[in-house]
């Protein structure tokens, strides 16, 4: 794993950085640190590093360059292609173009002009682009009824079906990157695990939520034992999924392994935080009424990544 984030590391700074720093010249506000940070050191590493080794331990073949530039455009996509939605609110007919027919679409910030260049980089090495696009429409589609997380009320049912659809749809749309053929059994299965992992993302970022006002099912939760119960659910359903897939079983536990370290074991360690924090409230998990620091799970320490090895030990036996 280190091994992999070395090389995709590097990989970001010879090939995005360069035009993260042309875009930032514009110096128009719209590509702030955060957004930077989420190219380089979130969605630009994570989805090659993790997801993109994963895919080809499954297969049980090595990533070629093209593959490698693919995937790495789609996640440094990715947290521009939310924050469209979530902070610039384009939605509606201008993303829309950007999403068919990025060499004609304009830009009118430097956020969306980073975005028209990773985008049609990445397009221009998918194994198949038309394919990928099917897939950019389902995310396009899911990210819009998101937007209904942004409106209290809903039922603990619609709130995990929106974070299922938006996991398994990003999860789909990753694997496009790579060249191999993906069968039925190979798409429920990703489909049921990018579910989750997108609950993984909602955990770590129950902060910046409780922040920007979106109910998840984090945020809306009275007790983390009951988001852990999920969890574990839904980690037992992919893995079967993972194992009724047509790759060999070598390959299927290597997969697995590498999206346990890399995802689901470091989301177990943040759900024992949050739940620890469930004293100052008189044991009702209330996270509007906390600290920064009680929601943020610094996964760079020494004792969280420990925990987080042996929450993957455990749930290997």
């Amino acid at each position: 794993m280190l091994r992999n984030i070395r090389i995709q590391q590097q990989f970001i700074k010879e090939h995005i950085e360069p035009l993260i720093n042309d875009a930032r010249k514009l110096n128009d506000g719209s590509l702030d640190e955060a957004a930077c940070k989420k190219l380089t050191s979130y969605y630009g590493l994570a989805v090659p590093a993790v997801l993109g080794e994963a895919f080809c331990a499954l297969r049980g073949e090595k990533m070629t360059a093209a593959e490698r530039l693919a995937s790495t455009c789609q996640g440094a996509t990715t947290g521009l292609f939310d924050d469209f939605f979530d902070k610039q609110h384009f939605t509606g007919e201008g993303l829309k173009q950007f999403i068919e027919d990025p060499k004609q679409a304009r830009a009118s910030n430097a956020s969306q002009q980073l975005f028209l260049q990773l985008y049609t980089t990445g397009l221009q090495n998918m194994p198949d682009p038309k394919y990928t696009l099917r897939y950019v429409y389902r995310v396009y589609q899911a990210q819009v009824e998101s937007k209904k997380q942004a409106v209290p009320g809903l039922s603990f049912e619609e709130i995990k079906r929106i974070t299922l659809l938006k996991g398994g749809v990003s999860l789909l749309l990753y694997r496009t990157a790579f060249a191999n053929p993906m069968d039925k059994a190979e798409e429920e299965m990703l489909y049921q695990l990018g579910g989750l992992m997108q609950l993984c993302n909602d955990i770590f970022d129950v902060y910046e939520d409780c922040q920007d006002q979106i109910f998840t099912l984090i945020t809306t939760a009275k007790k983390i034992s009951d988001i852990r119960t999920l969890f574990l659910q839904l980690l037992k359903e992919g893995t079967a999924a993972a194992y009724r897939s047509n790759y060999p079983e070598a390959n299927v536990k290597r997969f697995l392994d590498i999206i346990s370290i890399g995802i689901f074991s470091r989301s177990m360690v943040c759900l024992d935080q949050l739940e620890s924090k469930e004293r100052l409230s008189d044991g009702v998990f209330m996270p509007r009424s906390y600290q920064r620091k009680d929601l943020v799970c610094d996964m760079d320490t020494a004792g969280n990544k420990w925990k987080s090895v042996m929450y993957h030990v455990k749930t290997k036996k």
